[in-house]
């Protein structure tokens, strides 16, 4: 083989090799968009319904005589959580970030549906555009959050320890800060 034809080999390999790590780039962020939206998502349905289950359960207990004597502090609870629901819209929350999930799916879905022989700079550049804008619909991400669902997908990958995990108790609160 020539010099010309093996110097061209190896361009095209660097050059195929560049764009396959572009697209890796991206769709890896975009499955740790998935997992992170799609936790959100979860909690604020679990906090939604929490908080009607205790507000069910406080407004009946307000029927039986044996509750008299605390009905203004179960009618503060009651209030208290009826104010939470509608202060931080939990089935709100709750939506927007099943919609971005369902939007990093599909760019997920859009990456895997691209062969190699089909990849290209270019591709790579829209796909890269639409996390940006993605992520620029997306609330402002939780740090300790963000960490667990990326060692999710390190570890779905086969790369265990690939990130590490902040420590005990910040996993416990990582959806509130």
């Amino acid at each position: 083989m020539s010099a010309t034809k093996q110097s061209s080999v190896t361009d095209d390999e660097q050059r195929l090799d560049a764009i396959w790590a572009q697209r890796y780039g991206v769709l890896n962020k975009a499955w740790v968009q998935v997992r992170y939206q799609r936790r959100r998502q979860r909690f604020f349905d679990l906090l939604d319904k929490l908080t009607k289950s205790i507000t069910v359960v406080l407004g009946a207990s307000l029927m039986g005589r044996f509750f008299v004597e605390w009905l203004p502090w179960l009618a503060t609870a009651i209030t208290s959580l009826g104010l939470l629901a509608l202060v931080f819209g939990y089935s709100d929350r709750k939506q927007l970030h099943k919609e971005i999930a369902e939007q990093a799916a599909k760019l997920v879905a859009s990456i895997e549906l691209v062969p190699t022989n089909g990849l290209s700079y270019e591709m790579n550049a829209k796909w890269a555009s639409e996390y940006a804008q993605l992520v620029a619909k997306s609330p402002p991400p939780l740090k300790s959050l963000t960490l667990v669902c990326e060692d999710e997908q390190a570890v779905s990958e086969g790369h265990k320890h690939h990130v590490e995990l902040p420590i005990w108790i910040k996993r416990i609160f990582m959806h509130f800060f």
